[in-house]
């Protein structure tokens, strides 16, 4: 990994629609990538896991213990100041239980 490769990425990143709260923070450390991601509106910060830097390509797992949601981020450098950023989360959603069928119903 380059100095030059990490400088790349160094900065503040937002998404561009406007709408997200979440801000992630890149810098480079003596050869290493740190990497802070913290949701501006409630100013809660990620467990940050899984950082790799390779071929160009920046890949973190972000947990936020307030929700439980884990999200994999996969950051991709375009311009000098843009990224194409895939990400993968955890969803949430609420069950129900089928009551039991009758015996006269398959």
């Amino acid at each position: 990994m380059t100095k030059r490769a990490i400088e790349g990425f160094a900065g503040s990143w937002h998404c561009a629609d406007g709408f997200s709260d979440v801000v992630i923070e890149v810098d480079g450390y003596e050869g290493h990538v740190l990497v802070r991601v913290r949701d501006e509106s409630d100013q809660e910060e990620a467990e940050i896991y899984d950082l790799l830097f390779a071929d160009g390509k920046l890949s973190f797992a972000a947990h936020w213990p307030s929700n439980g949601r884990f999200i994999k981020y996969r950051m991709l450098l375009t311009a000098s100041d843009r990224a194409d950023v895939t990400y993968t989360y955890s969803g949430q959603e609420t069950w129900l239980k089928q009551p039991p069928s009758s015996p006269d119903k398959p």
